[in-house]
């Protein structure tokens, strides 16, 4: 292993195992901001009365007066936020005549959260050239199923339609900078949960690993056209005039600050997973479902706050994306905070604290999740022998928990190697534990050892059968289980990524009022826009997410230049 790429494993294996009256808001241009009341626990409209909750996690507005501004900027278009949705907003609307500034809560060094390193499409180039181009109609029919028919339907037509081309514009940036961005192609498996091939993902040949990378690529080309980001400045309210919204407050290390947008804002702040309160209200089986949350600390709702108090309103149905990918040690007292544990999406023997197998574990990545709600604290083991990388190969997965190429030869996002290094630290930690028997194994896991050599012995049996009769795992991915050493990891919950639901918007990327009426120069777009999950995440459409992010957001930026 080279320099480069050891330097790139351990920076990736780091960051992934290391949170005013009304009539004063009238005076001052406001009044779109009047607090609303919070939604109800489990997806009561954002302009009802909670039922369930009694914590007021929106609040009321801030009543700013123009005697508090230390400084006042203007532009035709205003991004809050300057992450996947709000970097590719801000170049989209220079590229297309505007003058535009950005604003984002992080530090300059930081650029936000970055871009995402997976992007969903329909239609680019790639898969129209590699002849691997889904079927846009297969694609929409599951996100509908994946939502149970709470996304707009209408927003996923639209993506289809847009996707394409904003996954080529990107491509086209990434490549300037030789960076590759390349379609995922895997050979087709007879599996009980179709996966569709619309993921594309950046490549690390001649580059050290960097959240940051590609987000410095799009501000370069960005700042070439006008682009101004101002960092350490935080969205508070949004300013609306005669029912239109025309700015903004924030709040800089100078003070308050106000930007006047003279075609509109874009509001691209992202979600909300790092605000507790929120979480705590809003998506109370999301928070018992997960004990590691890696979502960038400035994602608290700020957006989808300032949006609410503007008079939009907020999904009916609350989502987020979490994945089976969360470690807890064998004697843990606090199972609520664990490590990541990559290879925990991986269809390996699964059993529970009895010592016994309770799932396919060939699932989407919150199936398990979900069912695991049915154990005693919703614990289980993940086992796995010597021959564990031969396993992942033949097993086949989709999207990030792929850990060997593509098979067109496209890099996975987490590497095989990348997921040895992050497994020797939780071995090192405790968190994995390993024995030559499967005796001694369930000894070291606190689990019956009698009841765990039976199920075992079973699991062989039906690979060497070839047949899962049990609970009807597909024959390629059922393993053996008879060399040592054995190795298992305890599992309560998974990884939180970010959260999915939030401010309603319509085909122009118009935050839309109670009456689904667009609230003119007001867009949204990214995870603090709405519309599109419900519940949880389509895991079978890799980068379904921030492929969304990417694509809303060049429209919004788009559209806000033309003042559409």
């Amino acid at each position: 292993m080279n320099k480069v790429q050891r330097s790139s494993n351990l920076s990736r294996r780091n960051f992934l195992t290391g949170s005013a009256a009304v009539g004063a808001l009238a005076a001052f241009g406001l009044a779109g901001c009047a607090p609303q009341s919070a939604p109800a626990t489990g997806g009561a409209s954002s302009s009802s009365a909670s039922a369930s909750t009694s914590v007021d996690w929106l609040g009321e507005a801030p009543g700013y007066t123009e005697d508090q501004v230390v400084k006042t900027y203007d532009a035709d278009v205003i991004v809050a936020g300057a992450g996947t949705a709000g970097m590719f907003a801000a170049c989209s609307a220079v590229e297309n005549g505007a003058t535009c500034i950005a604003i984002d809560k992080a530090t300059a060094d930081t650029i936000s959260d970055g871009i995402r390193d997976t992007l969903a499409a329909v239609g680019s180039a790639q898969q129209l050239e590699d002849g691997a181009n889904p079927n846009k109609f297969d694609v929409i029919n599951e996100l509908v199923r994946q939502s149970n028919g709470f996304g707009d339907e209408r927003l996923y037509h639209l993506w289809a339609e847009l996707s394409g081309e904003a996954i080529d514009w990107y491509t086209a940036r990434l490549a300037e900078k030789d960076t590759k961005f390349l379609h995922e192609i895997d050979e087709p498996q007879d599996v009980r949960f179709l996966p569709q091939e619309v993921g594309h993902s950046i490549q690390w040949e001649n580059h050290e690993y960097s959240k940051q990378h590609a987000s410095s690529i799009l501000l370069e080309y960005g700042k070439s056209k006008g682009l101004e980001l101002h960092n350490e400045t935080s969205m508070k309210c949004l300013i609306k005039e005669e029912g239109r919204v025309v700015g903004l407050y924030a709040e800089s290390p100078e003070g308050v600050v106000r930007y006047n947008a003279k075609n509109g804002v874009v509001v691209a702040t992202g979600g909300y997973a790092s605000n507790t309160e929120m979480m705590e209200a809003l998506q109370p089986e999301s928070e018992k479902l997960c004990c590691v949350r890696k979502s960038f600390p400035t994602c608290e709702g700020d957006g989808i706050k300032a949006c609410l108090w503007a008079g939009g309103v907020m999904d009916d149905v609350h989502a987020a994306m979490i994945f089976d990918r969360g470690g807890i040690k064998p004697d843990a007292t606090d199972t609520t905070e664990g490590q990541m544990f990559w290879m925990g999406s991986q269809p390996f023997l699964k059993v529970d604290l009895e010592g016994n197998r309770f799932t396919n574990e060939s699932g989407c990545y919150d199936h398990i999740l979900h069912t695991s709600l049915n154990l005693p604290n919703q614990v289980y083991c993940v086992l796995w022998d010597a021959n564990y990388q031969e396993d992942i190969k033949r097993f086949e997965t989709h999207g990030c928990s792929r850990l060997f190429p593509h098979a067109n030869g496209t890099e996975p996002v987490m590497t095989m190697e990348i997921v040895d290094d992050m497994n020797m630290g939780l071995m090192e930690d405790g968190y994995i534990v390993e024995a030559d028997t499967i005796e001694g194994l369930a000894e070291k896991l606190g689990i019956p050892a009698d009841a765990l050599t039976k199920t075992v012995a079973r699991y062989n049996e039906l690979a060497d059968k070839g047949e899962d009769v049990d609970y009807g795992k597909e024959a390629f991915r059922l393993s053996h289980l008879d060399t040592p050493p054995f190795r298992g990891i305890r599992s309560k919950g998974g990884y939180l990524i970010t959260t999915l639901d939030g401010i309603k918007i319509d085909e122009t990327m118009h935050v839309v009022d109670e009456n689904s009426q667009p609230i003119p120069g007001l867009y949204c777009s990214g995870d603090c826009s709405g519309g599109y999950f419900g519940e949880s995440y389509p895991n079978l459409l890799a980068g379904a997410a921030a492929g969304r992010s990417v694509t809303f957001g060049r429209y919004a930026g788009k559209l806000a230049a033309e003042g559409k």
